[in-house]
């Protein structure tokens, strides 16, 4: 692995990992088409680094949120055991707090379907259609009318539906930040809401899977020789997140989603004709 390859594959997957058009669909196109890119996205190692870099661009962020979050997480435990909690008057983080542990919940069943998703939907045809899916999810949210619900507003049951969107999204070519963004606005939660609440969301999602992907590490090993390219694909994953965040929270506010539409929708009729090419 070269220091040019580690640079390309960072912004790859800081970039599409936050932007609404499916990072896991993107990779199975570039992997089809460009030569070598097979064995540098298949290291393991490398991939979770990558996504370890994209989990700090979400923590620098939103780093204000996080740290409210993990500190009235353990007040609130302590709360619940000497009997003073009450979720009519939790505040912002426990909201934040419970129900990321609620929408997380659906991902539990990935665990039983990941191998049929692996060798059913990880070709072009299903990957094109799959981004006209996730075009259509976006123009939905873009003509939807902005709602006014604040994460205090929302209950288990909306939790558990943005969750099941999530769950649906790790079919390749479906995006994650676009389908649980698009739930969230469609609930009638503000732009802002929706988004904050779909990248905090991907924070368990990315370490859950990261840490069902140690074993290939530990049973490969760790090449030491290739520690400056990781350190440089994790920066630039970073940074490149960093900026994908911040333009997704751009076009939210501004109703630009329409952006996105185009986009997945011209990708996703391309490559549902090159499906039959290739």
């Amino acid at each position: 692995m070269t220091v040019l390859s580690s640079i390309i594959l960072g912004i790859i997957q800081g970039l599409a990992e936050f932007l609404p058009i499916s990072s896991s669909g993107h990779l199975v196109i570039f992997k089809t088409f460009l030569p070598g890119l097979e064995k540098l996205a298949g290291d393991m190692t490398f991939d979770i680094l990558l996504h370890l870099g994209t989990l700090l661009a979400v923590f620098i962020v939103y780093r204000k949120t996080i740290c409210g979050m993990v500190v009235e997480f353990f007040r609130m435990i302590g709360q619940i055991f000497s009997g003073k909690f009450s979720f009519e008057k939790a505040n912002k983080y426990q909201y934040m707090d419970i129900f990321v542990i609620i929408a997380t919940l659906p991902l539990l069943l990935v665990v039983f379907i990941d191998d049929m998703i692996e060798s059913k939907m990880t070709g072009l045809l299903p990957v094109g259609i799959m981004l006209l899916v996730t075009a259509g999810l976006l123009f939905i949210a873009d003509h939807s009318v902005g709602g006014k619900k604040e994460i205090r507003d929302m209950t288990p049951f909306q939790a558990l539906k943005i969750g099941l969107f999530q769950m649906i999204a790790t079919v390749p070519g479906l995006s994650r930040s676009g389908s649980t963004i698009s739930a969230a606005i469609n609930m009638g939660f503000t732009r802002e809401t929706a988004v904050e609440f779909s990248f905090i969301l991907g924070i368990p999602a990315v370490i859950g899977a990261n840490i069902l992907n140690l074993r290939d590490i530990i049973e490969t090993g760790f090449d030491a020789s290739l520690i400056l390219p990781y350190a440089i694909g994790i920066v630039t994953a970073a940074v490149f997140g960093i900026l994908a965040i911040k333009l997704v929270q751009y076009v939210t506010k501004k109703d630009r989603f329409g952006w996105f539409v185009y986009y997945c929708a011209a990708v996703g009729v391309g490559t549902i004709i090159l499906s039959f090419i290739f």
